[in-house]
C-alpha cells in the first residue's frame, strides 16, 4: 500500500485567531474558505498541508467527540529550518505572536539545535536544525 502524510489538522477554537497567528508566522497559506459557516485555512509547509478546522465541525466530520476546552497535551509538530539562526529567529518571531516558548533553543543529545513554543491555543511546535537534515526537492 502506496502512502504519504499530506495534511496534519489542527482543531482549533479562534478560528481567525490561529489563522492570523499562522500567516504572520509566516506559513504560506495556500487555500482557505470564504463560507463563514466553514472556515477552514491550508498553510503548505514544505511536503505536508497544515490545515486549520474549527474544533466543533472536526468534532461533526470526524464523528468524534471533542472538547471545546481541551488542548494539545501530547503532541509534537516538528518543523526544520536551514539553519541555526532560523531556530532563534522562528522563536522569537512566535514569542512577538503570543507564542509561550517552552523550551530555549540547545543542542539535544541526538545533534542539531531546537527550541519549543506553543502556539496561542497550546498546540506544541518544535522548531529545529540539523546537520543531517535534507530538505525534498
Amino acid at each position: 500500500m502506496k502512502s504519504s502524510l499530506s495534511y496534519i489538522t489542527l482543531g482549533v477554537t479562534d478560528f481567525a485567531l490561529i489563522q492570523r497567528f499562522y500567516k504572520e508566522l509566516g506559513f504560506s497559506l495556500y487555500k482557505q474558505s470564504t463560507d463563514a459557516d466553514h472556515p477552514f485555512a491550508f498553510f503548505k509547509v514544505g511536503s505536508v498541508m497544515l490545515a486549520l478546522y474549527p474544533k466543533n465541525l472536526l468534532a461533526k466530520q470526524s464523528g468524534c467527540i471533542i472538547n471545546e476546552d481541551a488542548v494539545n497535551q501530547s503532541l509534537s509538530l516538528s518543523l526544520n529550518v536551514e539553519s541555526r539562526a532560523n531556530v532563534d529567529k522562528l522563536l522569537a518571531l512566535a514569542k512577538t505572536l503570543s507564542a509561550e516558548i517552552t523550551r530555549e533553543p540547545f543542542e539535544p543529545a541526538w545533534g542539531g539545535y531546537c527550541g519549543y513554543f506553543k502556539d496561542p491555543e497550546k498546540n506544541l511546535w518544535e522548531i529545529v536544525w540539523h546537520e543531517d537534515f535534507e530538505f525534498q526537492k
